[in-house]
């Protein structure tokens, strides 16, 4: 699902954009859309992925980290020396293990509880086998849709007003105007993608 529309950009901008430029338009959304997951550092973006299994490693302590998922059906720890389960656990309370953050998504911690079958997410690769929904959320975040629109529009705008060309790629796109960073639009933007940047250590 595109981050935003011809129909959204022509709302933002309260213009009616020839049809000439459909295609156009159409490059810079995904240019766009390339840039925000370049700039949080979510190289598959917003959306939740069909169902599908993960592996990650263990860390040899009771909590970990894996990718943002919204559900988990299956979750096995595997033998160190080969892909067979050596344990199955179950998310509960009183079972194995809860997620976290508790009340929202997208959720990306396993926290083992005391009445878990084992005492830490055993060390060594590939010992994690999940099986789930990942992704940030079922569609794409309302502040996000608006970033993808302002960044869109801040091009046609500055187009239109002819900006003097300044380095900033979006995607295989790579344009942009002098004051396109200092304008009140694009900082905006920055503020709304800094709430989602990933960091990875």
């Amino acid at each position: 699902m595109a981050y935003t529309s011809k129909a959204k950009i022509e709302k933002y901008l309260m213009v009616d954009i020839d049809s000439s430029f459909d295609n156009q338009i159409t490059d810079w959304i995904s240019g766009a859309e390339e840039y925000i997951k370049n700039y949080t550092g979510r190289k598959n973006g917003f959306e939740v992925s069909v169902a599908e299994t993960r592996y990650f490693d263990g860390n040899g302590e009771r909590e970990i980290d894996i990718d943002e998922f919204v559900s988990i059906t299956t979750l096995e720890v595997l033998e160190a020396n080969g892909g067979d389960v050596e344990w199955t656990l179950t998310e509960g309370m009183e079972e194995d293990y809860i997620v976290y953050p508790y009340n929202d998504t997208p959720q990306y911690k396993l926290i083992l509880r005391p009445s878990s079958q084992i005492g830490a997410w055993y060390p060594g690769k590939r010992r994690i086998k999940v099986t789930g929904v990942f992704g940030h959320s079922s569609s794409v975040p309302k502040d996000i849709e608006l970033a993808a629109t302002i960044l869109v529009a801040s091009v046609i705008e500055k187009g239109v007003s002819g900006g003097r060309i300044r380095q900033e790629a979006l995607g295989d796109y790579s344009v942009s105007f002098e004051d396109m960073d200092e304008s009140d639009q694009v900082l905006g933007v920055k503020r709304i993608l800094d709430k989602y940047k990933k960091f990875t250590l």
